[in-house]
């Protein structure tokens, strides 16, 4: 099977506002069904090891990933491109999505969100490093933008910082660094072997932490550390199908999010991806009881608009990667 052009837009026959219609469609649900799969997660950090969820996780999303990779016709022949950039990106993202969960252990889904949602600042950041990208004046004002968004939710220094929050930043940056992979491996690589790849070091990873951290500490203070150090247990009936339930939700989140940027244009459908934050406050409140203060909404306000000042710039110069590819931040979740 000949692997689909990832920047081919489906449904050609159609018109044109349809199609667009369609992707935002998908890209609503996918910000529906996300952050369903926080909540499950942050359920099961009492008792489970964050790495047993992500293995497990990953092992029901692989067929669910693999269905969908061939239902775009991305699946075989595999198309690697770069094995270190693949692997680059599969390992930055695998440390993203395990430092993500192991800050939402501690802190709430709404706060966890906003700080990662610092993610096209880093990448912008990183791309004038590793690929020579100017940042004009607009765009160093997003950056500075955002920052003071991540620091008024973070509040290093105060009375109330939570160090977790630290991880949801290295979450951005690790994120960060898999997209500017992404980028360096350009058109030789798609979807399909991409998310294969990316699932396959998740299942990997998760056993050598496994390995490497059960028993090496019965317990931490930390509701982080905790999560980190936990042995894995054998999971009861309801468990399995919590975890069952992650990869299903992982694998329709990721086809949502394919179908979305394949049927309209990133710049189009990437601010949609905003609305995740009200479904983390959402399921936050109804879930833990638990809502944001006046200081995250605040921050959250400057981030968003932080990535959406990057996102206006990047379309309006024109940018392949925005306006094709997106600087999403849920690309892997």
């Amino acid at each position: 099977m000949t692997a689909a052009d990832p920047n081919t837009t489906a449904g050609a026959d159609q018109p044109e506002g349809a199609t667009t219609l369609t992707g935002i469609l998908f890209l609503l649900l996918a910000t529906t069904i996300f952050p369903i799969q926080d909540v499950i997660i942050k359920s099961l950090s009492s008792d489970f090891a964050v790495h047993q969820i992500v293995f497990w996780r990953s092992v029901f999303a692989l067929p669910v990933a693999m269905a969908m990779a061939r239902y775009e016709g991305a699946l075989w022949p595999l198309k690697i491109g770069s094995w270190p950039l693949q692997l680059t990106r599969a390992v930055a993202a695998f440390s993203s999505y395990l430092v993500y969960y192991m800050a939402l252990a501690a802190i709430g889904l709404a706060e966890t969100a906003a700080i990662t949602f610092s993610t096209p600042i880093f990448v912008t950041l990183l791309a004038a490093v590793f690929l020579g990208e100017r940042i004009g004046i607009w765009r160093w004002l997003a950056v500075l933008l955002g920052m003071a968004g991540v620091l008024v939710i973070v509040q290093p220094g105060a009375a109330v910082f939570e160090p977790a929050a630290l991880l949801a930043l290295a979450a951005a940056l690790f994120y960060a660094v898999s997209i500017i992979a992404t980028r360096r491996l350009g058109s030789r690589t798609n979807g399909g072997t991409m998310t294969l790849v990316t699932l396959l070091v998740y299942i990997v990873g998760g056993t050598v932490l496994g390995l490497v951290f059960s028993g090496l500490e019965t317990a931490s203070p930390h509701p982080s550390l905790a999560f980190l150090y936990r042995d894995w247990i054998a999971p009861a009936p309801m468990d399995w199908l919590a975890l069952a339930a992650l990869g299903v939700t992982s694998g329709i989140g990721f086809f949502a999010l394919s179908q979305a940027y394949r049927m309209a244009e990133a710049s189009v459908v990437t601010p949609f991806e905003y609305t995740y934050l009200p479904w983390a406050v959402l399921w936050g409140y109804v879930v833990f009881g638990v809502l944001p203060g006046l200081s995250t909404w605040i921050g959250l306000t400057l981030i968003v608009g932080s990535g959406l000042l990057i996102l206006f710039r990047e379309t309006i110069r024109g940018r392949r990667l925005v306006r094709r590819r997106g600087l999403g931040v849920m690309r892997q979740r």
